[in-house]
């Protein structure tokens, strides 16, 4: 019995000697077999260079310069830390303790890779000295790109600007991680795919000091270049202006197709102060300015429409079945609605009134007696079909849709219920409304040619044109009677008493439009005398609008000024629109053929 658990304990003894043998020959062999092959087979991730954004002219407006950062080995004790920047400090002027305690922040037991102290160091600064500090082994340099904005205030709302990366775009994007920067804003953001690229990479062996041994492969990083329809001598022509005459507010020059030109915000900001980081100090100069410098007014500065509603809302009206064009209403100066008056803007009245001359002289109580036929909410379905309330589409973000008011949306908005004074207001676009210029531009071409353009800012990706759509919206009869009211916005620019006749410059050809003075605070009932608007403090006036197209026989252009507290809107916006058209012309975008 003992002689078999003898024999047996030697049995289990060979049996676990041959399976230690077994795991560590075959199994082990097998594990470190894939670890030595791991060690020596590295993908090494190659950035791309971020894409060149060029004006319709192929001019640069954003591209990189060749810059170097300067990084230090993690784990370093505080001596060797010092030594470290002492070192970098003899052949470059640092300041040692900030970046120490830069370093420290980012220095832990889980980071194992080289931090970044330094960014962004110029070439003729850095060249010379590198093969120096290249020889500290605690000192690493990489190449990067700065991005740069050569047109800075009058481009930054179109282009926008990059930075740096965060954890959330990280992970949404996780190349990211390697490539840092991405699109913040403007065309940098709507466009970051195709101007960010993809990575690249290269298959290595290394030895086990992490050395390149031999390339094996290699896929090349790829990006795109990107070309707008900007035209930066038109775009800095106008923001010129503006600033020349401190005029506050937003112009937008698009073709009736959809293309935008150019498109100016006054003030502006420059976005190069975001690309490495801006202080605080510029941001909270930025964010509490009055004026809004970082708004992109175009797009998203909400406005009282005042009269440039007024051609739409005409169109609405004599297509409706419920006003004849040539009909002719009385207007005294007001109309009243049970004990109050909603006042014409011309106190005597206009007397007999069609729909041309209430276009041309923008006719107050002409629209309220529209509103009263049609409604609130008939008026509001239709608007928006027009492209009012809505977002345009335009190809930059941020944009907003503003308010075209209805019953439904009053009683979401506040719980009451809506008046028939709301309605009169509306119909001359004050109360509620709320417009942004980009949807004043669009609405215009669709008056000019009947079709709703999708304003676009982008003309080609590489060799992809970017063909801006056009919508159908109109019925056959809002087709049928345009004319009309295209007739009515050339006599505003050309008739006598046109209320922007006497403002427009002569030119080569005919220009059609509208003018609204939209005011931004209400005038109280027993007021019997209205002040001139250069009598109000500022922040009073109302804001002045003048949206137009030309040549009126053969619509190229929309011409959209919107001038903050600039009063009545021909005589704030007339003289630069009609400078806008001679610049149109001097860059060979109209060629004159003659007057109407």
């Amino acid at each position: 019995m003992r002689l078999k658990i003898i024999l047996f304990t030697i049995f289990i003894f060979y049996m676990i000697i041959a399976f230690r043998v077994y795991i560590l020959s075959v199994v082990s062999h097998n594990h470190y077999s894939t670890l030595a092959k791991n060690n020596i087979h590295k993908k090494i991730y190659i950035k791309p260079i971020r894409g060149i954004i060029y004006d319709t002219k192929h001019t640069p407006i954003a591209y990189n310069e060749l810059r170097f950062s300067i990084l230090i080995k993690p784990h370093l004790k505080s001596n060797e830390l010092n030594n470290t920047l002492y070192f970098i400090n003899k052949y470059l002027p640092i300041k040692i303790k900030k970046l120490s305690i830069l370093y420290k922040k980012q220095n832990s037991a889980y980071n194992h890779k080289y931090i970044s102290i330094l960014e962004y160091l110029e070439y003729k600064k850095i060249i010379p000295i590198m093969p120096i500090l290249k020889h500290n082994q605690n000192i690493k340099i990489e190449s990067d790109y700065l991005r740069i904005y050569p047109f800075k205030e009058k481009l930054s709302h179109i282009l926008g600007y990059v930075g740096k990366a965060n954890q959330k775009e990280i992970d949404k994007n996780p190349s990211l991680k390697y490539i840092k920067i991405t699109g913040k804003n403007g065309i940098e953001k709507e466009y970051n795919t195709f101007l960010t690229g993809k990575l690249g990479y290269k298959n290595v062996i290394v030895n086990a000091r992490n050395k390149i041994i031999k390339e094996l492969n290699i896929t090349k990083p790829i990006s795109s270049n990107i070309v707008l329809n900007i035209d930066t001598k038109l775009q800095s022509f106008i923001y010129n202006m503006l600033k020349k005459e401190k005029k506050k507010g937003s112009i937008i020059v698009m073709k009736t197709t959809g293309e935008i030109v150019a498109m100016i915000n006054y003030p502006s900001y420059d976005n190069n102060l975001f690309v490495k980081g801006i202080s605080i100090k510029e941001w909270n100069k930025l964010i509490h300015n009055n004026f809004n410098p970082f708004l992109n007014k175009a797009i998203a500065g909400l406005y009282p429409a005042g009269s440039i509603i007024k051609p739409a809302i005409g169109l609405i009206a004599i297509t409706s079945g419920k006003l004849n064009p040539y009909k002719k209403i009385y207007c005294p100066g007001y109309i009243e609605i049970g004990n109050r008056k909603f006042r014409d803007w011309k106190k005597q009245g206009h007397g007999e009134v069609n729909i041309f001359k209430a276009i041309k002289r923008s006719v107050d109580v002409y629209y309220y007696k529209i509103g009263l036929l049609l409604g609130i909410d008939y008026i509001s379905k239709n608007l928006k079909r027009m492209g009012f309330g809505k977002k345009t589409g335009i190809d930059l973000p941020n944009e907003r849709s503003g308010v075209i008011p209805n019953k439904d949306w009053k009683w979401k908005k506040y719980h009451k219920s809506w008046f028939i004074g709301e309605t009169l207001n509306s119909s001359i676009g004050q109360g509620y409304v709320l417009v942004t210029p980009i949807q004043a531009a669009i609405n215009t071409a669709l008056m000019a040619t009947g079709k709703l353009p999708t304003p676009t800012i982008a003309k080609k990706i590489d060799n992809t044109l970017i063909k801006p759509k056009q919508k159908d919206v109109l019925t056959k009869k809002e087709k049928k009677l345009l004319p009309l009211i295209q007739k009515g916005m050339w006599e505003v620019c050309n008739s006598p008493g046109g209320t922007a006749t006497n403002y427009i410059d002569k030119l080569p050809f005919d220009i059609a439009g509208k003018t609204g003075t939209a005011q931004v605070h209400s005038i109280p009932q027993d007021v019997k005398r209205r002040k001139r608007e250069d009598e109000l403090a500022y922040w009073k006036r109302s804001h002045a609008w003048l949206t137009t197209y030309g040549p009126y026989k053969n619509p190229q252009f929309v011409v959209t000024a919107m001038i903050e507290h600039g009063g009545h809107g021909g005589g704030a916006a007339g003289k630069i629109v009609s400078e806008i058209y001679k610049k149109l012309i001097q860059l060979h975008y109209i060629k004159p053929k003659g007057k109407k």
